[in-house]
């Protein structure tokens, strides 16, 4: 039954074609969505998770990192002074407006770390040092901003005025992209500082290392008793943030409303395609039914031609995704296609071959072995 089924599919080329077509098609538009979904959740918490720590202080009622509010000045000594704490870290990100060399002015999110291991920024640079930023008013930018600032000729001698205050280009970094459309200018702690007028115990955020993570639980309730004060893990912060931009924003629900209906054009030109294929060819099944031929049979007759156009479109279909992902990567869209994304999308894509196979594999098993006769 093998052999005849993957003859009958591939003699009818034009049918065949439409349907390896539609299964490549549905199959690149799922995981092409799934990727930028899963590009957009790295996005919008990348600074949370490069910067890392085991807890995150902030002033209370803060929902993303990017509308903090500034801390008092005595914040970093209350939470230096608890228990289990080893180390403090202070974390500036606000937006701040942006004078572009072309004297437009914008606005970009400032970044200003202070690291544990004297690097400025928990990125690497493809350009520049990481402890030129320690120098006043040093800035990086990424890469892929360049034109954003409208800078000409070698940007790492170019000048933008952040807040009023003119700062100098030292670093670029590579992929630091925003979900938001404010692209990230990364300095150091006491250059941010300067640039938002905080005073030099004031930051945005204290990133908070313990001496163990089972300490995590009692460390935050004690920082929830300051009544300025409240405290969230790392992990339960990203969550929030990606919750926030990608979830209440509606990108989420647009991306996978794309990637369903990719799924459903590829379960009727499959399903169109298999069903014209067993009408087509009633007589013939039914005299293998008469001649012996079981409904398994049969159905395999149906299954050997849902595996070769599953097989098949879908890796066209994952190839074609790959190369999306490149292409797109130069316009500032990040497709995450990791191991998992490439699994959910091609198990998505089985699922819509099996139900694409349904009203055929129901046709034969109602198939009368009288049917040779008409």
């Amino acid at each position: 039954m093998r052999r005849i089924a993957l003859i009958t599919l591939t003699f009818e080329r034009a049918r065949f074609l439409a349907a390896l077509v539609g299964i490549t098609f549905a199959t690149t538009l799922a995981l092409v969505q799934m990727g930028l979904y899963m590009g957009f959740l790295e996005n919008a918490s990348a600074i949370i998770q490069h910067i890392g720590g085991d807890a995150w202080v902030m002033a209370r009622g803060t929902m993303v990192a990017e509308y903090g509010e500034p801390l008092s000045a005595g914040t970093r000594a209350f939470v230096e002074s608890q228990p289990c704490v080893r180390e403090v870290r202070g974390v500036v990100v606000t937006y701040v407006p942006v004078r572009k060399e072309t004297g437009t002015l914008d606005l970009s999110t400032l970044v200003g770390y202070e690291p544990p291991d004297g690097s400025a920024v928990p990125w690497e640079l493809v350009r520049g040092l990481p402890q030129a930023l320690d120098a006043p008013l040093r800035v990086a930018i990424d890469d892929g901003d360049i034109a954003h600032y409208g800078i000409q000729g070698d940007p790492l001698r170019a000048s933008l005025e952040v807040s009023g205050q003119t700062v100098y280009v030292s670093g670029l970094s590579h992929g630091i992209r925003p979900f938001s459309l404010t692209p990230y200018v990364l300095t150091s702690f006491s250059n941010a500082q300067r640039l938002v007028g905080l005073q030099q115990d004031q930051t945005y955020y204290w990133v908070v290392d313990l001496e163990n993570p089972g300490c995590t639980a009692s460390f935050m309730q004690r920082i929830e008793a300051h009544p300025e004060l409240q405290a969230r893990t790392m992990e339960g912060f990203t969550r929030i943030t990606q919750d926030y931009w990608v979830g209440r924003a509606g990108a989420g629900i647009a991306l996978a409303f794309n990637a369903l209906l990719g799924v459903l054009v590829g379960i009727v030109i499959v399903g169109q395609t298999l069903y014209s294929l067993v009408k087509d060819h009633v007589r013939e099944l039914a005299t293998l039914k008469a001649v012996g031929a079981s409904s398994r049979e049969l159905v395999g007759f149906v299954a050997w031609q849902t595996l070769l156009l599953g097989v098949l479109g879908g890796s066209a279909g994952t190839a074609l995704s790959l190369l999306v992902r490149e292409l797109t990567s130069g316009l500032g869209l990040r497709v995450v296609l990791s191991p998992g994304v490439l699994v959910l999308g091609l198990g998505a894509m089985v699922l819509m071959c099996v139900i694409a196979s349904l009203t055929s594999v129901r046709t034969l098993l109602r198939l009368d072995a009288t049917e040779v006769f008409k």
